[in-house]
């Protein structure tokens, strides 16, 4: 399948370098562009009627070959502008170019933006330069032509833009400008929605397939009327509108990932598994019993994995003298993938020792069905007052499997080959959806001066993990120690005890936004007065619930030995389960903003600024007893947060921009909770002593947009924060027992420069981006030192980068289209440098992934004119995930996988493999 693939890739490159070789008489050369704004028009048609036709290129240029001398009329045509025909004579080789005229709209009707102009890189690009703060923006025909199907992967070719990535691979949460997912936001259609997450707000991105978007919008600054809970910045995805014509899309694919030619798919059936815990089943006073867990589950049965089923649809039009615009969008993502993974995490010994415990090998298989429903209705009153209803619907399921192997480098292990072994085996279904629903209105009032535009927003958020289960039993090859020559001898696998668990969610928004805009002017000089706010009322709650099961002795007061889930029996330890935890709670929030903002321009220079305030108030109650300390607790501020924006226009095509803006971060609503959890690693806890995040921001931005798809732009921006948030380990009572959880640290910097390029020569293009961040935050870690009285500990500050963020991020994309043979094809890298995983509470034994490149290939070839068949592959060269601590490994036995010699311990390897997509698209 790999040489099929390739050879498919270099086809299509045959395609690109082959050049009609063919020179008879002579050439008419030359560029098109729009007559108004200047703009080139890829894909315009000319055609000298019978003797030659060509289409413009992606730099706008066209080439009409083999002429003979004579008189001609040249036609020129492309769609939304007037058609131009010219006579010219042809006795040598000519240069023509033509300016078209965009088609005049009669101001008695009603204006509308199709679909497909909002769907463009030339929109993509005009909405850049135009806005009032500074924005990167991904449309949906780059979107379509690229290898990405998901959102969360989409946005790792933004600038300044990286990903942290899901246990499929993919990109789930997005570190912008070195800032962790937490000092983000998303929105839909410029609303906020809620985070399925069962601990945090930030928004899992994977969730959303690409093909619903008509484009997604990165904002790095804030403006008053935007929410201030912004560091890094947003994603704002805008989902398809309806267009002024007919529009259908639609597109039907399969394909495979390279894993499963290699190894089989690991099946459990998800049907086997209980929605509902024993005590949300039977209540409170109820004792559950062995034969309430079923067995199904934990039986995994090796499969070859199904081929991957994907379709999206796309269906639009506007009825009643295109006042009733409708649109409606579907999307199925049917996935299978797999990966190993090696995870070997490193322990303190005294002395600032390291040393590896365990060595897990675990093998993945993820079965993902994404869904996704997009609905927007608009009905234009009258001139002055329109109103819109939007709907949203999008779910991801997860089934995972997860085997593992992990092989004990302690005694028993006294040389490779021997010592104990750990086996476990862990079925995991996952349900998250998001629903949003806003009806919204827009009225033009006084003249047209003042513009009134409101929102009501209902949105749900729900998580679902039923049953998650993983038993364990443990055996290994032991040798006799009055004999350490001999064989080593089997130990018989012993079941252990084993967990399993039901955790439920849910986020609920009611929110009402407000906008008043008023436009005139003073002495000449336009303006623009705005002042609005809203208000969100957020509810949420969590269920958790957690049964520990203990296999029985044996007749004789042996240990069960394990031979499969069928023959194990075991008892209930606790046969209430623990829904009288902290984990099980209930919290609201409520934010209540206001902002007031100006607008105005002097001649060349536009100037943005205001003030936005945000009152806060967070509140949560859990399970616990009332005697117990933290069964409730209220939280409660309030933040001025001032901002102002300068966009100078040196020329038409050439912006400066100086922003300044202050924004905040706020906990999670669990993160407050005083909970405690066992993880598969280590304990966590959360902190109801957590306070937010505040932050300065400045940046700097030069544009430049020669042409309407091509830019270059130059940044620099700067961030001081107080009290970042981020998750690291604390001591409680002993340094042999830590505890994961989130804290304040102080004071951190971050600053850094971005870089963009796009440009177009010929049937070429290339796309590129780079950013360099450094940030900076210092913290207490502990350090053991072996003297002559035995160890001594220290506690010395280290200065480390941010959580997530990598120095270097950068992308490189070569593009080729040819219209005349309907090509499209790209090859894109993608590089993310070495960052922070993992803080650890040891000085120097932070969790480091290395830097790493990802090469990705698609292509198109359109036919019939309205078909074309796609191919899309992801990861051409099987980057690998690592992840190191920065010490060597001192383990007194050889551990397998390290390299001594390179002065780090491997804690983590993942293998991914390569994916393939094999498409057909229609498009009316």
């Amino acid at each position: 399948m790999r040489n099929f693939v390739f050879g498919v890739i270099l086809i299509f490159l045959g395609f690109i370098t082959n050049v009609n070789a063919q020179s008879n008489h002579y050439i008419l050369k030359g560029k098109i562009s729009n007559q108004v704004t200047g703009e080139l028009l890829s894909g315009a048609n000319i055609r000298i009627k019978g003797v030659a036709s060509s289409i413009a290129r992606l730099d706008g240029s066209y080439v009409l070959k083999n002429i003979p001398s004579g008189k001609y009329k040249v036609s020129f045509q492309y769609v939304g502008y007037l058609e131009k025909d010219t006579v010219i004579s042809i006795d040598e080789n000519n240069v023509m170019n033509i300016l078209l005229t965009p088609l005049n709209t009669n101001l008695n009707t009603l204006t509308v933006f199709g679909t497909g102009d909002h769907e463009s890189d030339a929109y993509a690009r005009n909405k850049e330069k135009n806005a009032a703060n500074i924005v990167n923006i991904i449309s949906a025909k780059t979107i379509e032509l690229s290898p990405d199907i998901t959102v969360g992967n989409v946005l790792q070719r933004v600038s300044g833009v990286s990903v942290e990535r899901g246990s499929s691979g993919d990109g789930r949460y997005v570190i912008i400008r070195g800032m962790d997912k937490r000092y983000n936001y998303t929105l839909v259609n410029g609303i906020k929605i809620p985070s399925p997450d069962n601990k945090n707000r930030y928004v899992p991105l994977d969730i959303f397939p690409a093909d619903l978007i008509e484009r997604v919008e990165v904002n790095k600054t804030l403006t008053p009327n935007m929410e201030g809970d912004a560091i890094g910045g947003t994603v704002n995805m805008i989902m398809k509108s309806a267009p002024n014509k007919f529009y259908f899309n639609g597109s039907a694919s399969t394909g495979y990932s390279q894993t499963f030619f290699n190894k089989k798919f690991d099946y459990f059936p998800v049907s086997a598994i209980h929605q509902k815990s024993p005590y949300e089943l039977n209540g409170s006073s109820y004792a559950a019993t062995p034969t309430d867990f079923t067995r199904d589950n934990l039986n995994f049965t090796p499969k070859q994995a199904s081929p991957n089923a994907i379709a999206t649809l796309s269906i639009g039009n506007r009825f009643f003298k295109n006042k009733l615009g409708i649109m409606v969008g579907a999307s199925y993502q049917n996935t299978y993938k797999g990966y190993r993974s090696l995870y070997m995490p490193a322990d303190y010994l005294d002395g600032n020792l390291l040393v590896v415990k365990n060595v897990n090998i675990r093998d993945y298989s993820l079965h993902s069905i994404r869904e996704g429903l997009n609905v927007k209705i608009d009905y234009t009153l009258n001139k002055s007052n329109k109103i819109s209803l939007y709907n949203l619907y999008t779910v991801l399921q997860n089934a995972e499997s997860r085997l593992t192997i992990d092989s004990l480098m302690p005694p028993p292990r006294t040389k490779p080959g021997t010592g104990q072994i750990w086996y476990f085996g862990r079925s995991k279904y996952q349900k998250e959806s998001i629903y949003n629903s806003t009806l919204q209105g827009v009225h033009q009032l006084i003249n047209e001066r003042l513009k009134l535009k409101w929102s009501a927003v209902f949105s749900k958020a729900t998580n679902r993990i039923p049953d998650w289960a993983e038993y364990e039993y443990d055996g290994g090859f032991y040798t006799n120690p009055s004999t350490p020559n001999a064989a080593p001898y089997t130990h018989p696998n012993i079941a252990q005890d084993f967990n399993r668990q039901w955790w439920r969610n849910n986020d609920r928004d009611l929110a009402g936004y407000l906008d008043l805009n008023y436009t005139n002017k003073i002495n000449s000089l336009p303006y623009t007065l705005s002042v609005g706010g809203l208000y969100r009322d957020k509810k949420r709650d969590n269920y958790y619930d957690n049964y520990l099961l203990k296999p029985t002795l044996n007749n004789d007061g042996t240990h069960q030995e394990w031979t499969n889930i069928y023959n194990l029996q075991w008892t209930v330890f606790n046969p209430q389960g623990s829904a009288a935890a902290a984990n099980n709670y209930r919290a609201s929030e409520n934010v209540a903003a206001g902002y007031a903002m100006l607008n105005i321009k002097i001649k060349k220079l536009e100037a943005v600024g205001g003030v936005r305030l945000e009152n806060t108030t967070q509140h949560f109650d859990t399970n616990v007893p009332v005697t117990q300390a933290g069964k409730t607790g209220d939280i409660s501020y309030m933040d001025v947060l001032p901002s102002i924006s300068f966009k100078y226009l040196l020329n038409d095509k050439t912006n400066l921009r100086l922003s300044y803006f202050s924004s905040i971060n706020r906990p999670g609503y669990f993160e407050i909770v005083p909970y405690r959890y066992q993880g598969d690693d280590w304990d966590e806890n959360g902190n109801p002593d957590l306070k937010h995040t505040t932050a300065q921001n400045l940046d700097f931005r030069y544009e430049y947009f020669p042409r309407a798809n091509e830019q270059l732009l130059l940044g620099a921006f700067y961030k001081k924060l107080e009290n970042p948030i981020e998750y690291g380990f604390n001591f409680t009572g002993s340094q042999s027992h830590t505890v994961y959880q989130p804290n304040n640290y102080g004071n951190a910097t971050n600053y850094g420069f971005e870089f963009v390029y796009e440009k177009y020569i010929g049937n070429f293009g290339i796309r590129a981006n780079y950013t360099y961040t450094n940030s900076s935050i210092s913290t207490t870690k502990f350090l053991s030192k072996k003297g002559v009285n035995g160890s001594e500990e220290f506690h010395p500050i280290e200065k480390r980068p941010l959580q997530g963020q990598a120095a270097h991020i950068a992308n490189f994309a070569l593009l080729y289209k040819n219209q005349l043979l309907g090509i499209d094809a790209q090859i894109n890298w993608q590089y993310t440098g070495k960052n922070i995983v993992l803080v650890s509470p040891y000085y120097e034994f932070d969790y480091w992934q290395k830097g790493m490149s990802l090469f990705d290939f698609s292509a198109e070839k359109k036919f019939a004119k309205k078909f074309s068949v796609f191919v899309k592959v992801k990861n051409l060269l099987n980057a690998k995930y690592e992840v190191y601590v920065n010490q060597p490994v001192s383990n007194a036995i050889a551990v397998p996988f390290q390299n001594p010699s390179s002065g780090k311990a491997l804690a983590q390897r993942s293998e991914y493999g390569q994916n393939y997509q094999l498409g057909l698209r229609y498009k009316f």
